[in-house]
């Protein structure tokens, strides 16, 4: 049972004082119902082999599929060589170190911004953006922090307060966590911090987020999520570039035009998905002028996100599981 949207959900989770984020997290788990690791393992081992429903095949993938390239697709560190082989080198983030602890990052030579990344789970992130809320702050140590994402100034970016952050995420398992089935892809990733170049429109904003459900090497549906850290919206499309209407939220007043370099960034998702019975195929969109790797996500929502349930069964039909 959803208590809350989840607008108002993350807002309210923004809100709250890092120290309490961690109690929060349970509590809200336990008012949905979801289990402790013991009872997730138990549901891992009699989850259903039936599935129809996309969420539902999610979740299956997670309880039976073990294909080594799901932990590869998870590390988003060493997705960049697949990366690289399958599409080119050209299509990645300008990558300023991977490091295996805060003391082996030159924190003086970084330039004015940059991203920080936890390389083994979903979030851990710190953006030090002048484009950031000039309220924005760090916590003032990593003990509380789970995986948070963070906006912040560069004159609020203390280099102590963001190692403390980036430390914390390298004693954090992402495999599993209350409330969910454990995630087979990140059991072997092994915990880095990979700090890259912001990436930037003209706009001074970070570049557009196209989201691409590959199926088999199609891409079937791209959704558009504009001004992730700040006015989220969504708008969904499909091969064609034909507008297809709400998906997981309301589009924004001024709805998005397709960029002139929509074909590529359709040949460059089914390209990364070629051979691959589903793969979400995240891309970014610099001013219609160039298209940049983000990320591959093996399990979006981690199957729990709750999608109309014509999306749902249109987005399940389209999946041929594997194994």
């Amino acid at each position: 049972m959803r208590w809350l949207s989840y607008e108002v959900e993350n807002a309210l989770g923004d809100a709250a004082p890092q120290q309490l984020k961690p109690v929060l997290r349970i509590g809200r788990d336990v008012l949905r119902g979801f289990w402790p690791r013991q009872v997730a393992d138990y549901r891992l081992a009699h989850w259903p082999r039936d599935p129809e429903l996309f969420s539902e095949k999610v979740q299956y993938r997670v309880a039976y599929d073990r294909r080594p390239h799901l932990t590869v697709f998870a590390d988003k560190a060493g997705v960049r060589d697949f990366v690289a082989e399958r599409v080119g080198p050209h299509l990645l983030t300008t990558c300023i170190g991977i490091y295996e602890s805060a003391r082996d990052v030159a924190w003086a030579d970084l330039p004015r911004e940059y991203a920080i990344k936890a390389t083994h789970g979903s979030g851990g992130i710190v953006l030090v953006a002048d484009f950031a809320d000039a309220d924005n702050r760090l916590p003032t140590s990593g003990r509380h922090v789970g995986w948070d994402r963070y906006t912040v100034r560069p004159e609020h970016a203390e280099p102590q307060r963001i190692a403390s952050i980036a430390d914390k995420w390298m004693a954090l398992d992402y495999e599993y966590g209350t409330g969910r089935l454990p995630e087979f892809a990140y059991r072997d990733v092994p915990p880095r911090i990979l700090i890259e170049n912001l990436l930037e429109d003209s706009r001074g904003r970070i570049a557009s987020d196209w989201k691409c459900f590959v199926f088999d090497g199609v891409l079937r549906i791209v959704t558009i999520e504009s001004d992730r850290y700040g006015d989220h919206r969504q708008e969904v499309f499909d091969r064609d570039g034909t507008r297809l209407g709400r998906f997981l939220s309301d589009p924004p007043d001024e709805l998005t035009p397709l960029p002139a370099n929509f074909d590529e960034l359709v040949a460059v998702a089914e390209a990364l998905g070629r051979g691959i019975d589903f793969v979400r195929v995240d891309l970014y969109d610099v001013d219609g002028d160039r298209i940049v790797f983000g990320e591959l996500t093996n399990y979006p929502g981690a199957g729990r996100q709750t999608f109309p349930e014509e999306w749902d069964r249109k987005l399940g039909a389209w999946w041929t599981l594997a194994v």
